[in-house]
């Protein structure tokens, strides 16, 4: 049996009014309606229900396929689409962004008068929200708050519980003082035998005295699918930047030769980006800094007169000095960018902080949207695993796979262990099989398996590039895609001229790190000239979100590329 971890909540009462809207379940990530069926309902009556095809309520309810029984309880995909919310006495714009699940920025652009205040009975417009689904349902569907798993749903007589894991019937008899054979009777259960995230009937007597308000639970907040945001730096007339990068021009006794190569190179594509953006209208004074100074040290640096008047900070290169430039920054409320990976604990430290490398997660998510792009008609195979860290790279995978809406992609996600993924291929046709698995004997063994069956594809990590069980002459020539950050080719059509450029200037060849340094650079000050939009570079693109919860704000840009034969090469 295949165990469901279940969020349950009722929401939109207050848009249905007296009608009874469907409850809302989370099944690995996603919403889902939960619905029973009725007396004379099929198939093909729930299709048109719920305004999807079969088979994607045969994927998400296995077993549907064997035909539909009377009280059998199903999944249905949501939909989205535009909504009014009238505001209640007393309701914040915080409390409805919450309610439907909405960041505030979007709440603000759809309704720019909300920014004067609210009033009761006020309209709002949202748009891609969760509508509320009123079908009849003959369950009774409480009051409009979110509520936590372990919160039960009550009404009058009857209260809905939801299982936990692990829980029995038994136990679920003694928390309310019901028999066993009295749930069993009212939930028509043949067996006392019950799965986490089922509801269970509990018949309650209604109480004489007035009733005890439940507490509330506050939901977690999820991270927000709409990209747009305020960039951090109010917009000026002109801007004072601080470029931090480790020179060490007087640490000779400590010196780094590939790490002070390294800044200088950068140093050299962040120069080209000002003179571009200098033509574009850009006004800025930018002060560049060696971060391994020893006279004046990064202290002295932090405590100097140019520092107070400092707009946006570009991250020194090396964590030590990074933390203690983003500690001053948080302190003083500069934004900061850092160009290269940095700790989650360092860039989380304000929310005006900028991370533009972007982060496994966002690659996952960037990779399941190249598969529904560019290869319809496979069948793609997740293979799962107990990692913990994995197994959260792989909600996410799953979650970005399910957001794309049927009519757009017709590709669908099987999950599979190393154990059993094998068997999907006597499905037959091109296989995907999608690992982000550490482990190193297992991945090889992927390798060898497609190897064998030229119809496989394997879709892997980023930390694969990096496996030298790969790099033998058995397995070099099988190629994988991967997502990546960026992706530097010296054959591509728009490195070529710049290249050029560049020794010309320079008179040396370019490299991966002058081509970092000129995009962050140039990226991060068109932001400055109010450019918002997606923003393409010579090795990696950027497109600027928000965080969930505000944290800090991330780059969502990667680009999925395959490589084989130690070289990433263009898909």
């Amino acid at each position: 049996m295949k165990f469901w971890t279940a969020l349950y909540f009722c929401f939109f009462a207050s848009i249905c009014l007296n009608a009874q809207a469907l409850p809302i379940i989370e099944k690995d990530g996603q919403k889902y309606y939960q619905y029973e069926i009725i007396e004379g309902q099929n198939l093909i009556q729930l299709q048109s229900l719920f305004k999807c095809d079969a088979d994607e309520l045969l994927t998400i309810n296995p077993g549907l396929e064997r035909g539909v029984e009377v009280g059998q309880s199903i999944l249905a995909p949501v939909l989205r689409g535009p909504l009014t919310h009238k505001v209640e006495p007393q309701q914040t714009l915080y409390a409805i962004s919450r309610l439907y699940e909405v960041p505030l920025d979007s709440l603000y652009s759809w309704n720019p008068s909300a920014k004067n205040g609210l009033k009761a009975g006020q309209d709002l417009l949202l748009q891609n929200v969760i509508l509320p689904l009123n079908v009849g349902q003959p369950k009774v569907v409480t009051t409009p708050v979110f509520q936590s798993k372990f919160a039960p749903k009550i009404t009058d007589t009857i209260l809905t519980h939801t299982v936990l894991e692990k829980e029995t019937l038994y136990a679920i008899s003694k928390r309310y003082m019901v028999p066993v054979d009295s749930l069993k009777a009212l939930n028509k259960m043949a067996s006392s035998r019950v799965s986490p995230g089922q509801q269970i009937l509990v018949p309650i007597h209604k109480p004489k005295t007035s009733e005890v308000p439940i507490q509330v639970v506050p939901q977690a907040q999820r991270p927000s699918s709409n990209n747009s945001f305020s960039f951090p730096v109010p917009s000026k007339e002109s801007y004072h930047i601080a470029i931090f990068l480790p020179f060490q021009l007087d640490s000779i006794a400590s010196q780094n030769r590939f790490v002070a190569a390294a800044a200088l190179d950068y140093y050299m594509g962040m120069k080209m980006a000002l003179d571009s953006l200098q033509k574009m209208g850009l006004s800025a004074v930018v002060h560049v800094y060696d971060e391994n100074a020893t006279d004046p040290n990064l202290s002295a640096i932090l405590s100097s007169r140019d520092m107070s008047s400092v707009d946006l900070i570009f991250s020194p290169l090396q964590e030590k000095q990074a933390r203690i430039v983003a500690t001053f920054a948080k302190e003083n409320g500069i934004p900061v960018v850092f160009p290269v990976q940095m700790p989650k604990s360092i860039v989380e430290m304000s929310p005006n902080f900028i991370a533009y490398t972007t982060s496994d997660e966002a690659l996952v998510e960037n990779l399941a949207l190249y598969l529904h792009q560019n290869y319809q008609g496979h069948t793609v195979v997740l293979i799962g695993s107990t990692n913990a860290e994995e197994k959260s790279l792989e909600q996410k995978f799953k979650s970005a796979f399910a957001a794309l809406p049927t009519t757009q992609s017709k590709l669908k996600l099987h999950e599979a262990t190393w154990a059993n993924y094998s068997k999907f291929k006597t499905v037959g046709g091109q296989q995907l099989l999608v690992s982000f698995s550490s482990d190193r004997a297992k991945v090889v063994g992927l390798f060898q398996a497609a190897l064998a069956d030229s119809s496989i594809t394997i879709v892997g990590h980023k930390d694969w590039l990096d496996y030298k069980e790969l790099d033998v002459l058995e397995l070099r020539n099988q190629s994988f895609l991967v997502s990546l950050p960026s992706y530097f080719d010296y054959h591509n059509p728009q490195i070529i001229p710049f290249h050029k450029d560049f020794r010309k200037r320079y008179h040396t060849d370019l490299t991966k790190m002058a081509c970092l340094g000129y995009d962050v650079t140039l990226h991060i000050g068109k932001q400055l000239l109010a450019t918002r939009s997606l923003q393409n570079g010579l090795i990696s693109n950027m497109k600027l979100s928000k965080t969930a919860n505000d944290l800090f704000i991330e780059n969502k840009a990667a680009v999925v590329v395959s490589y084989r034969n130690a070289q990433l090469l263009v898909p």
